[in-house]
């Protein structure tokens, strides 16, 4: 694991709730699996930047070209502060890879899509279903980067019930609240589509992971999405994962 300056960045502000998993989340798993220096583990370099979460949010609902505006005042921060590879805490977020992309063509990113299909393919699922914000099931950003894996992905489609999705996200979810009449919601939209074919799902909001659990789908195989983009961000730290072990085979022109 690299020490002195940061060369980890995280971008949080969509919501401070992933942003707080994020943190906690990729110190604890580093430090669990770290030597003890001087007194105790070290904790890992790391720096972060937080956007406004009302400002990102009233974008992608009335303004969708300029969330990426939005979200490169974050990334820019980072790169400042010596980032070289970026985590997005944030599965909609990753709507602005390609704007990323395009201004720091040297920037490391490791994109949420290819850890969650990397999973997907060590326990041989190929057809999944997916939830999140709306952005997240409505647009390709995320979809189209499973497929370059071979991941089929279903969503919910009622465009009403995508509007629920979304609601509970950003109302609730986004302000650490979790109701269980909003619990039974996610599950009769997930066994819907394990009916439609899916052979596991994939909880694409950050939050929703914090709502649902496999305990509450028994026999239905979940995938949360931040903690397993969280482990490959401490693997990263650690030396035992390298941003070109998880990327598609098939590149995408622009996606990189």
């Amino acid at each position: 694991m690299a020490t002195g300056t940061p060369g980890l960045g995280i971008l949080t502000g969509i919501s401070y709730v992933s942003g707080l998993d994020y943190y906690r989340g990729i110190n604890e798993k580093v430090i669990a699996d770290t030597p003890r220096r001087h007194v105790m583990s070290p904790n890992p370099p790391l720096v972060m930047a937080s956007v406004d979460c009302d400002e990102y949010v009233h974008h992608l609902t009335h303004a969708s070209a300029r969330v990426a505006d939005h979200l490169l005042i974050g990334v820019r921060s980072l790169v400042a502060a010596g980032c070289d590879t970026l985590v997005i805490a944030s599965n909609t977020g990753h709507i602005a890879v390609p704007a990323i992309v395009n201004e720091f063509p040297d920037l490391g990113i490791l994109h949420i899509a290819d850890c969650c299909a990397a999973e997907l393919r060590g326990r041989g699922f190929s057809r999944v279903g997916l939830i999140g914000t709306k952005p997240t099931m409505a647009d390709d950003y995320l979809k189209s980067r499973l497929l370059l894996h071979g991941i089929t992905t279903l969503v919910p489609e009622d465009e009403r019930t995508q509007d629920e999705i979304y609601d509970i996200i950003c109302q609730e979810l986004s302000y650490n609240v979790f109701r269980d009449e909003s619990r039974a919601k996610m599950v009769e939209v997930i066994r819907d589509l394990e009916a439609r074919g899916a052979e596991a799902c994939i909880l694409g909001c950050t939050e929703i992971e914090l709502l649902v659990r496999e305990e509450h789908v028994p026999g239905f195989p979940l995938l949360p999405s931040a903690e397993i983009h969280i482990q490959a961000a401490a693997n990263v730290l650690l030396g035992k994962l390298e941003l070109d072990d998880v990327l598609p085979a098939v590149e995408e022109d622009g996606l990189y």
